[in-house]
């Protein structure tokens, strides 16, 4: 834990000056970047007092300008020079990564594509989204973490952002204008040049493939690797068409199948369609009447 010299007045416990930040990224540097490459995709319940994992929450106080990329991307370098091995280079690459590269490139989408950017709207989705995403009252566990979270700190990390909640809203069908206001007034990063390419693009695809090379989707099995989010959760991971079956099975197998015109020719989707054929003509009708019932019923999942 940081130990501030003054808290920050925000309830969101992120850094609001130049000395919390610079507090912060040396915090990271020594606690966190030797394990941050490995488990950056990893998720766990914020019951477990283990919500940013070893994230460096530098976020906020690089896109609200209170600290350079260069200082944070410098510092970081000069920890993995100092480690004497204990920051492996796939720590350092997966950290620098995120800024030199990801972060960057989300800068030039912005400015090269906008103002038609914000119109994008590749699979013409146009569902509202969940009440629930306000409150996080929702059966589905890893869903009811990831926005109650969100909603208590103004943060979640990156994971948790794009394949549980951009990954649900995409194949419920919600129109990407909602998702970016969603993600615009709940995190206290989201400065619109950074937010809108990473939602409007990567999460939800409404791009049609300028951020992404596919749709960043999928089915229970991946949330049930990267998290203990299905443990205790209401639904069962395993299962695709029962009442206590995940939504996110049918769900999945169901966005492939309606977008298929769009997305047939796409080479990273050729496996989960080589899949989709291989179930028996009666299973792929149970999946999709469980996938349109849930989305007949969004309220109530």
């Amino acid at each position: 834990k940081v130990n501030y010299i003054g808290k920050p007045t925000a309830v969101i416990d992120l850094p609001v000056n130049l000395y919390q930040a610079t507090q912060l990224m040396d915090y990271f540097c020594e606690k966190s970047l030797p394990f941050f490459g490995t488990y950056q995709d990893a998720m766990t319940q914020v019951g477990q007092n283990r919500r940013t994992l070893f994230h460096s929450r530098m976020s906020f106080a690089l896109n609200a300008k209170i600290i350079s990329p260069k200082f944070v991307v410098t510092r970081a370098l000069n920890a993995y020079r100092r480690s004497n091995g204990k920051v492996s280079l796939s720590q350092i690459e997966g950290f620098i990564r995120q800024i030199l590269g990801w972060r960057e490139f989300c800068r030039l989408v912005y400015w090269k594509y906008m103002p038609d950017y914000k119109e994008q709207n590749y699979f013409q989705s146009s569902g509202k989204i969940p009440d629930y995403f306000w409150t996080g009252e929702t059966k589905m566990k890893c869903v009811k973490e990831a926005i109650s979270q969100s909603l208590e700190h103004s943060y979640a990390h990156h994971i948790q952002r794009l394949m549980i909640t951009g990954n649900f809203l995409l194949l419920s069908g919600t129109n990407p204008k909602d998702v970016d206001n969603w993600y615009l007034g709940i995190y206290a990063d989201a400065i619109e040049w950074v937010q809108l390419p990473n939602t409007r693009g990567m999460s939800q695809f409404a791009d049609g493939g300028v951020m992404a090379t596919k749709p960043y989707v999928s089915s229970g099995n991946y949330i049930n690797k990267m998290s203990d989010y299905c443990s205790n959760c209401h639904y069962n991971v395993k299962e695709k068409v029962s009442d206590r079956s995940c939504p996110f099975n049918s769900l999945y197998w169901n966005f492939l199948d309606d977008n298929r015109p769009m997305l047939n020719g796409n080479y990273r989707l050729m496996m989960p369609y080589k899949t989709w054929g291989k179930f028996s003509e009666s299973d792929r009708k149970k999946i999709k009447d469980r996938a349109h019932h849930l989305k007949n019923h969004i309220e109530t999942i």
